[in-house]
């Protein structure tokens, strides 16, 4: 289940923010949820603050005062209100504001801007969601509870698969239980698509019965809606108007500059054509969902020389906290086509014999660069129990990957977790100036003063959000972040905190098939004798060898800092 403790809402004091306030309360008031209210006005007009919070307490009373004076929100039970106002630009003031009160959803009006900045910038909805972890919801009028059919726009790729398990966890809570809510799968394609509607079957069966290792929904209707067509957007929206949709949901392709302006942007699209609330997803929401481990399979003979390895291979079994199969392949067979015909979520392999400041032995590099699917890598193997874990995390789409799997094993382990983020301050480098802000190419931080002063310290609070959408133990971690390139860090600070095992990213490319091994990779394996997990893209896995075991996911709720 994915929570709901904090809504925030975004108003521009005019009357656009009125709708936006009382659908934010009546969403806040169905959930028990907080309810944080933000105006952010222009640097230059700090001088008028007296002006700004008289205004946005007089637009909060206003608009709480007509919801109690209808339907909508009873005065007893009518929630608090936090107010803010800050002087920044719209979408990164909303931004830092929503991670100070740990929002789990943003509500903000509709986009308002010239259709060219929007196409190459981005409506703020969409800025904001391109730097935040948590989805943005648009409204153009108040929301009115029950919310009794919504629907999600689908690709059937994994950010709209993540959009749809949302969707189908969020909206039975804004339903009465008088009758379950419904929710439509809408997918539009061409007309002379033979194949489209049996994956719309497949895609609906796959949320119906628990994508991602998440429950099953409960109380809501799930089926497909087949568009023909080309015209994603439009398509949808008129769709939506047709049936009365309460809510439209879709997930963002965080499209930038040349890419936004050549393709532009579904989600801006809906937002400006749609006449019900549309709600937009990240496209990185579904990493947040449960890592499957059900088979394991393992690449090492159990003779003197694997004997020690597979010794600590049948305790982390015998100490699983679910039933966990091992599949034991041979190391001189051609090892993914094995591991995928066992179906296998990890791959354990031995390495012995390899030094360190030694090449990465041919087999094992090549085995990393094709890979779909985790690679254990076994050295120096950890003490039972294992001790201390290092992660290195950047600001890419798989940091879950990563952390998730460090929530794995301290399930299995008592170990403590460190976390190391190298900030990149070359121009593909991605950093924030300021806690909770937006993402800025690293070289643009040569051009502000405090490095030390400031991105370090809001890179950390970032290092800290993604502890606690992982659901990590606080008290079983600790953050580092530092200036030095990756490769280099990371295989020192190893040494120096005496880790046992190393989680590191396979690739820096998110294609299929083969992609070289990234340098991080190959430095962490050459440069120590730990053991090192080298973790892949889930995407990647879905897509070349198909759907993984979701039912030996076990789902549990995010812990709290």
């Amino acid at each position: 289940m994915i929570p709901i403790r904090s809504i925030l809402a975004a108003t521009d004091l005019g009357p656009a923010g009125d709708p936006v306030l009382q659908s934010a309360a009546v969403l806040a008031q169905a959930v028990q949820a907080e309810l944080h209210v933000v105006h952010v006005a222009p640097p230059w007009n700090e001088k008028d603050h007296e002006h700004h919070a008289s205004a946005l307490a007089e637009q909060v009373n206003r608009c709480l005062a007509s919801l109690r004076s209808g339907d909508g929100v009873e005065a007893a039970v009518a929630p608090a209100v936090e107010q803010a106002v800050i002087y920044d630009r719209p979408h990164h003031g909303i931004l830092v504001h929503a991670a100070t009160v740990d929002a789990d959803l943003i509500v903000v009006g509709p986009h308002r801007g010239h259709a060219v900045g929007a196409r190459w910038s981005g409506t703020t909805a969409e800025r904001i969601v391109r730097s935040a972890d948590v989805p943005c919801l648009i409204v153009n009028q108040t929301v009115s509870l029950p919310l009794r059919h919504a629907g999600v726009a689908v690709d059937f790729g994994m950010a709209a698969r993540g959009a749809a398990v949302l969707a189908a966890d969020w909206l039975p809570r804004w339903n009465d239980d008088s009758e379950p809510a419904a929710l439509s799968l809408v997918h539009v394609a061409p007309a002379d698509d033979d194949e489209a509607e049996a994956h719309l079957d497949a895609e609906v069966t796959r949320i119906r019965e628990g994508a991602l290792g998440t429950s099953a929904p409960t109380h809501v209707r799930i089926d497909g809606v087949l568009l023909r067509g080309t015209a994603v957007a439009a398509q949808s929206a008129e769709w939506a108007g047709t049936t009365g949709l309460d809510l439209l949901v879709t997930s963002t392709s965080a499209n930038r500059g040349w890419q936004r302006l050549w393709r532009g942007s579904r989600a801006t699209a809906l937002t400006t054509r749609a006449p019900c609330p549309v709600l937009l997803v990240p496209p990185s929401f579904w990493r947040r969902s449960s890592i499957p481990l059900s088979t394991v399979a393992v690449a090492i003979e159990r003779d003197e020389a694997g004997e020690e390895a597979w010794a600590w291979i049948d305790r982390m079994r015998a100490g699983a906290t679910r039933p966990l199969r091992v599949t034991a392949l041979s190391p001189d067979t051609s090892l993914l086509p094995s591991a995928r015909e066992a179906g296998a979520d990890l791959l354990v392999v031995h390495e012995p014999d390899m030094k360190m400041y030694e090449r990465t032995p041919k087999p094992l590099r090549t085995l990393l660069e094709h890979t779909p699917i985790p690679v254990l890598v076994l050295r120096d193997l950890p003490v039972e129990p294992m001790q201390h874990i290092l992660v290195a995390v950047d600001t890419g789409d798989i940091w879950y990957e990563k952390l998730g799997w460090a929530q794995r094993l301290l399930d299995r382990f008592d170990a403590h977790v460190t976390i190391y983020h190298a900030i990149d301050l070359s121009f593909a480098g991605r950093v924030r100036r300021e806690p909770g802000g937006e993402f800025v190419s690293g070289s643009s931080a040569w051009l502000h003063a405090g490095v030390e002063d400031k991105i370090v310290p809001a890179m950390e609070l970032w290092l800290w959000e993604r502890v606690r959408l992982a659901g990590l133990d606080p008290a079983r971690v600790d953050v580092r972040v530092g200036v030095h390139p990756s490769w280099f860090a990371i295989p020192t600070v190893a040494e120096k905190i005496d880790a046992d095992l190393v989680i590191v990213a396979a690739h820096a490319e998110r294609r299929t098939g083969r992609a070289r091994l990234s340098r991080l990779a190959r430095a962490t394996l050459e440069r120590g004798t730990y053991s090192t997990l080298v973790v892949v893209d889930r995407a990647r896995r879905v897509a070349a060898w198909g759907e993984p075991d979701w039912s030996a996911v076990t789902p549990s709720p995010p812990k709290t800092s």
